[in-house]
């Protein structure tokens, strides 16, 4: 069984991109969290109800970014190791939500010294992509408790099946209607009998459901500036093809739309629970 359908040529783009992107988000940490929007409350309330989050919980956090997710554990209660690849990141999460209940390890996953079966729910929001699978979903299986939890999640910036009139307006200023590549790579976090299989056969859990989550956001003009501006296709642009994009972006959003942006978001969330005994 394999981790990907992707073709060697594809394989080696999702690898530099992989390289890129332990670097180009962390060097403005403080732009990327004003333009990433919170995940649906529907995610928090699995993570409650069903993974068994609660305060006191161990958690593993993977790709934590700027702390979307970490702050809503740590308001739970939990206990969060994070582990952030993006050093600009990393400083960024420790210096914002220092406490004794965070620790933040600075490298990849793959890579980071962890206590085997230490913890009760481990979690990915829109960062497991960027990890190795063949060697990461074991690594993740192992780092859970027996009867613990994992759950991973995507948020798509886009939802095929809804209407999006602010995508249609900047289709033409940005030259690809798929400016965040939501459609051309989507296909592994919405592949969701592969990605179950994967849980299960290389990750040890069991009882593996996915579920899609659709919602809508609304943006100020300014935040719709920045959410763009988050997006990695965005931030490896020259600083001066940057600026003049968001900032035609922007004016899209003032001019067209009253300064008010609401577009369709899809989330899939898969949780699994770790078999007892291993």
């Amino acid at each position: 069984m394999g981790v990907s359908d992707s073709g060697p040529q594809q394989a080696a783009s999702s690898a530099s991109l992989r390289v890129a992107a332990r670097h180009v988000y962390g060097s403005d940490p403080a732009g990327y969290a004003r333009g990433r929007p919170d995940y649906p409350e529907q995610v928090y309330d699995v993570l409650r109800g069903r993974c068994g989050l609660n305060s006191g919980s161990e958690v593993l956090e993977i790709g934590p970014g700027t702390g979307l997710v970490t702050r809503r554990l740590l308001a739970q209660g939990a206990k969060v190791v994070a582990v952030e690849p993006d050093a600009g990141m990393a400083k960024f999460l420790t210096r914002t939500l220092a406490g004794p209940h965070l620790e933040v390890l600075g490298g990849t996953f793959e890579q980071a010294a962890l206590r085997g079966a230490a913890f009760d729910l481990a979690v990915a929001a829109t960062s497991f992509h960027w990890v190795d699978q063949a060697s990461g979903l074991p690594k993740l299986g192992q780092s859970v408790r027996p009867g613990g939890w994992v759950a991973l999640w995507w948020t798509i910036f886009d939802d095929p099946d809804r209407p999006d009139p602010f995508r249609d307006a900047t289709a033409r200023l940005l030259g690809d209607a798929d400016l965040g590549g939501q459609r051309r790579r989507s296909s592994f976090q919405l592949d969701t009998a592969q990605r179950s299989l994967d849980l299960e056969h290389l990750g040890g859990f069991e009882d593996v459901r996915s579920q899609l989550i659709r919602s809508s956001v609304r943006f100020t003009s300014a935040q719709i500036r920045a959410f763009y501006g988050s997006l990695i296709e965005v931030r490896r642009r020259p600083p001066a093809e940057r600026r003049s994009l968001l900032d035609g972006i922007h004016a899209i959003a003032e001019r067209d739309f009253g300064g008010e942006v609401t577009r369709p978001f899809l989330t899939v969330l898969y949780t699994g629970r770790r078999l007892a005994g291993t």
